[in-house]
């Protein structure tokens, strides 16, 4: 099935996709307004959403332009307030796309390292402060409302960050990778906890050759000046969040899914044994909503199997491993 096709859509559907000024996300936004959906561009600032809105062209979807700083809570809850404003009748699809790596170790004003906060708790507290509108889309549709967390490999070299402040032993592809694993863990965990209230899915789109690497500096940038020729192109990768987002449910919620060229819909694999741990998603999901609402950094004191074993193919979702998925 075609992913423009617009008989696959319901009607007056209404996405939030977070990083939609560059590489996936623009991808996915302009794609979404492409089969008529309103679709809410959020950009690190008022500039850059009104000019992502405005490269996207003539769509038949209409486009609002929304600006936050993902790297505070005040920005995430910025970003809650224009949503709530701009969808009060609910929201079909929430794209958790934005991310951040850099090149120096620095804290948020709210004693957070960085990379963690972007990656990990902003996805977090905004996923929860949607929460309700999520739940209202329901009344226009047979289906729940999709939330897709978009993930990444590294996740499966990552040691686990037991002090989200990052005290010693920093380095960008640590801080990154942690992030990534923190977050998937938090995302198996909201899904199980979900259920239907919302369908949540993780999508690794592989390695990307967007502006990220070159942005971020470090390790990444150079990682994506060697790795370029290598790497998809930013439209392959969002035709997956698209299908996942647009097309009657193909995987459960909870899965892992990998982009793949052969099929739209991507592929469900088994991500890291440490992010599939029980015992290490309760402990995230418990520091995560501890710190969201103390604003107090707990430890993390759970720190799971062993992160030797590599993503894999398989033919269910990995919540049946320990029931725990991806």
């Amino acid at each position: 099935m075609d992913t423009t096709n617009r008989s696959t859509v319901p009607p007056a559907s209404t996405a939030l996709v977070t990083g939609a000024t560059g590489g996936i996300g623009f991808s996915v936004a302009s794609s979404l307004a492409g089969l008529g959906w309103t679709v809410l561009v959020h950009g690190r600032s008022a500039q850059r959403a009104r000019e992502a809105t405005a490269r996207m062209g003539d769509v038949p979807g209409r486009l609002v332009p929304l600006d936050a700083d993902l790297e505070t809570r005040a920005g995430v809850a910025r970003l809650v307030e224009q949503v709530r404003g701009a969808a009060p009748d609910g929201l079909d699809v929430l794209v958790n796309n934005a991310g951040a790596a850099f090149d120096r170790r620095r804290l948020t004003p709210d004693g957070v390292e960085r990379t963690v906060a972007v990656n990990h708790l902003a996805v977090a507290e905004l996923t929860r402060d949607l929460g309700p509108l999520l739940e209202s889309a329901r009344g226009r549709s047979d289906s729940p409302a999709r939330v897709i967390m978009m993930t990444s490999y590294l996740e499966a070299r990552a040691r686990p960050a037991q002090d989200w402040a990052y005290p010693s032993d920093w380095t960008q592809l640590r801080a990154y990778a942690a992030s990534k694993l923190l977050n998937l863990a938090y995302t198996y965990a909201l899904a199980e906890r979900w259920g239907e209230r919302a369908l949540v899915y993780a999508v690794d789109p592989g390695a990307v050759r967007t502006g990220f690497q070159r942005s971020a500096g470090g390790s990444l940038r150079v990682i994506g000046l060697l790795g370029a020729p290598l790497m998809t192109s930013p439209h392959r990768c969002a035709r997956t969040v698209v299908a996942v987002a647009t097309r009657p449910v193909a995987h459960p919620g909870g899965s892992y899914i990998r982009a793949v060229r052969a099929v739209d819909t991507g592929r469900v694999r088994l991500s890291s044994a440490r992010s599939r741990d029980r015992a290490y998603q309760r402990d995230v999901y418990d520091a995560t909503h501890r710190y969201l609402d103390t604003g107090t950094v707990p430890p993390v004191t759970a720190t799971g199997s062993s992160p030797e074993v590599r993503s894999t193919d398989v033919d269910q979702p990995a919540r049946s491993d320990t029931r725990n998925r991806e």
